[in-house]
């Protein structure tokens, strides 16, 4: 097993030395694919019939035995609502994982801790090698002795795409729900993407042209975010957010990227306070394990008129006035409960700023800006300092213009539009229900 451990790591070590490599290759071709994701934001969604998920589990033949992972909290909290969603049909799975104590909560077999330590990039990976090689060999010992029928990767691209090879070279299907954002920045990847998962589920609708494209079987299965936050009314003088006097910070989930956006978000809080003296300022974050580090940087950068509230981030955003977030999940919350934001995303220097604007491909950041095919709020991508002054003028312009923050609530609608129904995890949970039978 150590042998193939071995050559697995030095495989992937090759593959980061010739990144640089595919970068250039891709330059010449950059026109190329970005007119291509253009065209692709500007395909309507694309209706789907359920044939894929039928022909998908024509194929399962087994011992009702599935294993599901994650590799972050969201990810975990992701995975146990289809967990859930395969057990309020009536049918149930021997469930293993890699994840953490909430799927273990949920009655599944936890094999290794993998959403404890969320390895991202390629520094933080050498930094915890010995964590991800065991993960590994953990994998290969599960695939030898007790193989699943079914493998549903949920997000975390990087080593699930590892993983999943090691599945399918021994012939089992490979599911991942959440798929990654080549489109963005590396299509090149596609191909190593098609030989390792056998289907794949999109949260965004414009993705199944681009995987489709690719030959990857796919079906747009919704964003759960819808399935928590329910449409709100379309009329905008009916939204609280009129009648509200907050600021709401969203500065992003990990380390790097609070030490990032949250000093500038302070400075466009100061700005919006000299001449709203009745603006209140809140940040917002859902993970516990950050608040020494905000509230580090609150006393830091004089910002005691800030309120931190650690939790869930649904309500204050629905109540807010104007929402600052660093581009993600929580920008496109925030538009989900139509209130008008603006999304940042600080780059960390000379590399980011040239990579940014050579290789990415579409031609927005932020999700609903890419959602609606054009730009619904304003967004930011920028290195340098200055930049913030831009931003706070967004930030003002949404706070006090009726007509510019009334065209952004009529975009959130179109979003919505696009985005479809909930029910995002019953809509997986159709593709698991057929490996959930046992064969006689």
């Amino acid at each position: 097993m150590w042998l193939t451990i071995s050559w697995l790591f030095a495989r992937e070590v090759i593959r980061a030395v010739l990144v640089p490599w595919h970068l250039l290759l891709y330059l010449p071709r950059r026109k190329k694919w970005q007119q291509e994701a253009k065209d692709m934001l500007a395909q309507p969604p694309v209706p789907t019939d359920g044939a894929l998920a039928l022909e998908f589990g024509a194929r399962a033949k087994g011992r009702g035995k599935v294993f599901i992972s994650a590799g972050e909290t969201s990810g975990e909290l992701h995975a146990t609502k289809v967990i859930r969603a395969v057990r309020e049909t009536g049918h149930d799975a021997t469930w293993t994982c890699f994840g953490g104590p909430q799927l273990e909560a949920e009655g599944a077999t936890l094999l290794y801790p993998l959403s404890d330590r969320a390895v991202m990039g390629v520094m933080s990976v050498l930094a915890s090698l010995p964590f991800v090689l065991k993960a590994v060999a953990r994998f290969i010992r599960m695939l030898d002795e007790d193989p699943p029928d079914l493998v549903v990767f949920v997000d975390y691209p990087g080593l699930h795409l590892v993983l999943a090879r090691l599945a399918r070279r021994r012939g089992i299907e490979v599911l991942h729900y959440i798929a990654p954002q080549y489109w963005a920045w590396a299509p090149w990847r596609m191909h190593r993407y098609k030989r390792s998962f056998s289907a794949t589920l999109t949260i965004l609708p414009f993705e199944t042209t681009f995987f489709g494209r690719a030959g990857i079987p796919c079906e747009y299965v919704g964003h759960p975010l819808l399935d928590q936050n329910p449409r709100p009314p379309s009329n905008p003088e009916a939204t609280s957010s009129e009648e509200s006097t907050t600021l709401c910070l969203l500065p992003g989930s990990r380390r790097k990227e609070i030490l990032a956006n949250l000093p500038g978000m302070i400075r466009v809080a100061k700005q919006l306070r000299s001449t709203h003296a009745n603006a209140n300022v809140v940040v917002l974050h859902v993970d516990p394990r950050r608040i020494p580090l905000i509230e580090e940087l609150l006393r830091t950068h004089d910002a005691a008129f800030v309120e931190f509230r650690q939790g869930p981030i649904g309500a204050a955003l629905s109540t807010a006035r104007v929402v600052l977030a660093k581009s993600g999940t929580g920008s496109l919350e925030a538009c989900l409960h139509r209130t008008p934001t603006v999304v940042v995303y600080k780059l960390g220097g000379a590399f980011s700023s040239f990579f940014t604007r050579n290789f990415i491909s579409v031609p927005w950041i932020a999700s609903a800006n890419l959602i609606a095919g054009r730009q619904v709020i304003p967004e930011y991508c920028f290195q340098r300092d200055e930049i913030w002054s831009d931003v706070t003028r967004s930030v003002i312009d949404l706070w006090e213009n009726t007509t510019i923050r009334r065209n952004c609530l009529a975009g959130f609608d179109e979003v919505r539009d696009r985005l479809g129904d909930p029910g995002a995890s019953a809509r997986v949970a159709k593709w698991i229900l057929p490996f959930c039978e046992v064969s006689s």
